[in-house]
C-alpha cells in the first residue's frame, strides 16, 4: 500500500497519448478503463498502461487488466517501463460493497508475514472515482483457466501433488501462520495461478489471496447444467461453514476441506453437481467406497436412474487413482474439522513431489 495514504489522493486516468483526462470529469464513457488507457498514480507519478482485460471479480462487476507498469524517476524524461502487473479496478460510485471489502482486506494484509507462494498486492491508489489495486502479473492465468483449454479439462494425478504442495506452503507459511493466523475462505482451482518467466522459462505456482483474487477464465454461461465453478468455495464449503452466517465457524480446517474439493476439481474437471445434495452424495460415496471412480458424473447418473448395467455389478479390480491420493483427499473431507490435517501435517505425507513434470505440462502449448 502506498505509504502516502492513497485513500486521500486524487489520481488521473487518460488515454496513452500525452493528453491526460481526469476520470469522471465529464462523466463520459470514454473516460472509463479500457485497453490503451493510462492510469497515473498522482502521489508517485507512476503510470499503468492498460493492455488487455484478463478477468474480473465480484461476479464480473469489476475488471482486472494486464497493465504495463512504468516507474517515475524525477531526473528522467518520463516514467521508465518496469514490466507487467495485474490491475484490479473498482468504481467506487457503482460498487460500494467491493470498495469496503478492499479496505478491510488492506488492513488484514498489513500484519501478514511475507511468503513467496502468495500473490500479494504491490500498490493501492485512487484514480478519481476508481480504486486501483496492483499485484504481480501471472502470465498463464489460473489453473482452472489453463485446464479449460485442454481436451481432458483436468490435471493428471501425478501433477496434483506438485500444484497442491505450493498451495500448502502458502497456507502454512503465511495464511495459517501460528503467530497471526487467518483463513483463506475461497481456496479453489481458480485461485491457483501460474506464471512463466519470459527470460528463463521458469514456471512458478502461486496462490491468490483476498486482494489478488479474481476470475481469469471465461465468464460462466447461465443455463449450464451444473453449478458455477467460480462459486465453488460457497456451494462446496465445509459442513460447518455451509449455510452458516457465523464467521467464527471458519478456520484453517475449513480451508483444508476446500483443498480436498480443489483436488477433486483438478482430477475430475468441473464437478457434476446441480446442488449441495449432489455434492454430499459424491463425498459420502467416496468415503464409503474408499476407491475413487473414473467418472463422478456416472456415479450421479446411476443414483438417479436406479438401474445398473451388468458390467457395473462387476467390481473394478484396477484402481483409477493411487491410494495415497485417495487418502489425502478423504483426510481433507472428514466431517469433523478436528479430524482434518493441518497444512503442516499434510506436507509431511509422502504424496508431494516432482515439479519438473508440471513444468512440461504447462509448456506443452508454448
Amino acid at each position: 500500500m502506498d505509504s502516502r495514504n492513497p485513500f486521500s489522493a486524487k489520481t488521473e486516468i487518460g488515454s496513452s497519448s500525452k493528453q491526460q483526462t481526469d476520470i469522471g470529469e465529464d462523466g463520459s464513457s470514454s473516460n472509463q478503463p479500457r485497453p490503451g488507457v493510462t492510469i497515473t498514480n498522482q502521489c508517485t507519478k507512476d503510470t499503468y498502461l492498460l493492455i488487455v482485460k484478463i478477468g474480473s471479480f465480484s461476479n464480473g462487476r469489476c475488471p482486472v487488466y494486464k497493465a504495463l507498469f512504468s516507474r517515475n524517476k524525477p531526473r528522467s524524461s518520463g516514467p521508465v517501463p518496469r514490466g507487467y502487473v495485474s490491475l484490479k479496478i473498482i468504481d467506487m460510485k457503482l460498487h460500494r460493497n467491493e470498495f469496503k471489502l478492499i479496505q478491510h482486506q488492506l488492513q488484514t494484509h498489513l500484519y501478514l508475514p511475507e511468503c513467496p507462494k502468495i500473490i500479494r498486492s504491490k500498490k493501492t491508489f485512487f484514480a478519481s472515482n476508481l480504486l486501483c489495486v496492483s499485484f504481480p502479473y501471472m502470465s498463464e492465468g489460473s489453473l482452472r483457466s489453463i485446464l479449460s483449454t485442454r481436451p481432458e479439462k483436468k490435471l493428471p494425478e501425478n501433477l496434483i501433488p506438485v500444484v497442491l504442495k505450493q498451495v500448502l506452503i502458502g497456507l502454512r507459511d503465511e495464511i495459517h501462520d501460528f503467530c497471526r493466523p487467518t483463513v483463506h475462505k475461497s481456496l479453489n482451482a481458480g485461485d491457483i495461478f501460474v506464471n512463466i518467466n519470459d527470460d528463463t522459462n521458469e514456471v512458478s505456482i502461486n496462490l491468490a489471496f483476498e486482494l489478488s483474487v479474481y476470475d481469469s477464465g471465461s465468464p460462466f454461461e447461465q443455463g449450464r447444467l451444473f453449478l458455477n465453478p467460480n462459486n465453488i468455495s460457497m456451494w462446496g464449503a465445509a459442513p460447518e461453514v455451509f449455510g452458516s452466517e457465523n464467521e467464527d465457524n471458519r478456520g484453517e480446517k475449513s480451508d483444508m476441506w476446500l483443498l480436498g474439493i480443489t483436488a477433486l476439481e483438478l482430477v475430475y474437471g468441473n464437478l457434476p453437481v446441480k446442488n449441495r445434495t449432489d455434492l454430499n452424495y459424491i463425498i459420502n460415496k467416496l468415503r464409503e467406497k474408499k476407491k475413487f471412480p473414473k467418472s463422478l458424473e456416472k456415479m450421479i447418473i446411476k443414483r438417479d436412474n436406479k438401474l445398473k448395467k451388468v458390467m457395473d455389478l462387476v467390481k473394478r479390480k484396477k484402481s483409477v487413482f493411487s491410494r495415497e491420493f485417495e487418502e489425502m483427499v478423504l483426510s481433507c473431507l472428514r466431517e469433523n474439522p478436528d479430524d482434518r490435517p493441518t497444512a503442516f501435517e499434510l506436507l509431511n505425507t509422502p504424496f508431494f513431489n516432482d515439479f519438473e513434470k508440471f513444468k512440461q505440462f504447462v509448456l506443452i502449448d508454448q
